[in-house]
């Protein structure tokens, strides 16, 4: 189980409180208000992180990332699925075609029906094997097998540099612009309602479903399973498996790759998911701003909860949700009744 170191002001913080706690130092309440002020002249606000205020899709394509490390390497070619269960397809993007896992067609053509994008997990694509198609451990079930179901339209992209795609590996950035790609080629399908597309992700997957929320308007909504709120604490809390491929010493490769520094761009319904055993506490302050300034980001900590048992019970209750939301506008949200029929579902940790 994770667990997420507290961020620095947060010590600081606890030590002022305890030292005003001593008559002696009972000056040190000021503290706050002088510190307060101070980031509020600078910055507009007193938060931990700078909170941009113009549009995620405007500054995203207004910045030329720089690449400087091409040695990612993708799965490569993804394996042929069995036709019942997926159609291996290619749809157009930037830089070429790119791979993706297409539910089966319905039979009835005639009718629209609601479809979700799954965003994987990890590094590499969507993979070259059965991982898909086969079955999972209850407390880590991946592979979006909740979305196969009869009324919904499941859509498994891989991206830029994944797999044996085109293009160049860009770590949440240039991403985001084949998901808005993958988008459109589901719109377009004859059976697909392009009113009612989803978007849902985990890990790796989760993050890029964050920054598409601010990216992008198209989707009625979107399901962050265990996304970070910050690339930069998530690369100083521990090593990941590929190389940084992004020029690390500009900060605005950092913030235009970090949900949290744009979240006055989400429009859409959106809502976070996380294990308490491995939840982010920068989502608490999140949670803050959201409430406050009446951002449609809804952030839920499921207790007994770890980065992948979450998984399986979630996508489920998420699968429920899409087909009973029918109305013009989205109506979808999650209460009391819904946790608790999580955690009555909600396998053991790993």
């Amino acid at each position: 189980m994770v667990k997420i170191a507290r961020r620095k002001y947060k010590i600081q913080q606890e030590t002022i409180r305890h030292l005003f706690m001593k008559k002696k130092y009972r000056w040190l309440k000021f503290i706050p208000l002088i510190f307060g002020f101070l980031l509020s002249a600078c910055d507009g606000n007193n938060y931990s992180f700078k909170l941009r205020e113009d549009d995620y899709a405007g500054a995203h394509n207004k910045f030329k990332t720089h690449i400087v490390d091409d040695s990612f390497v993708g799965d490569g070619q993804p394996a042929m699925p069995p036709k019942e269960i997926f159609s291996l397809v290619y749809y157009p993007a930037e830089d070429g075609n790119m791979a993706a896992f297409i539910s089966t067609s319905p039979t009835d053509k005639t009718k629209k029906y609601p479809a979700i994008i799954w965003l994987t997990g990890g590094y590499g694509g969507i993979g070259n094997d059965d991982f898909f198609w086969s079955d999972r451990p209850a407390n880590n079930d991946q592979s979006a097998s909740a979305f196969r179901r009869d009324g919904l339209v499941l859509m498994i992209p891989s991206f830029r540099g994944e797999n044996a795609n085109p293009g160049r590996y860009e770590m949440f950035y240039g991403e985001l612009r084949d998901i808005e790609s993958a988008r459109q080629y589901l719109a377009k399908l004859p059976y697909v309602d392009s009113n009612r597309i989803y978007l849902a992700g985990h890990s790796t997957g989760g993050t890029r479903a964050l920054l598409a929320s601010e990216y992008t308007k198209g989707f009625r909504a979107i399901f962050s399973l265990g996304g970070i709120p910050d690339l930069r604490l998530r690369l100083n809390y521990a090593p990941i498996p590929v190389a940084v491929p992004f020029d690390q010493n500009d900060p605005r490769e950092f913030e235009l790759r970090s949900p949290r520094t744009f979240l006055k761009s989400i429009k859409s319904p959106t809502f976070y998911f996380e294990g308490e055993y491995a939840y982010w506490e920068e989502f608490d302050e999140v949670k803050e701003i959201t409430s406050n300034k009446g951002i449609p980001l809804y952030i839920y900590r499921i207790e007994n909860g770890d980065h992948f048992n979450i998984i399986r019970p979630l996508t489920n209750l998420i699968a429920e949700k899409i087909l009973n939301d029918r109305e013009e506008k989205v109506n979808i949200e999650f209460n009391e009744n819904d946790f608790l029929k999580l955690q009555y579902n909600l396998p053991l940790p790993n």
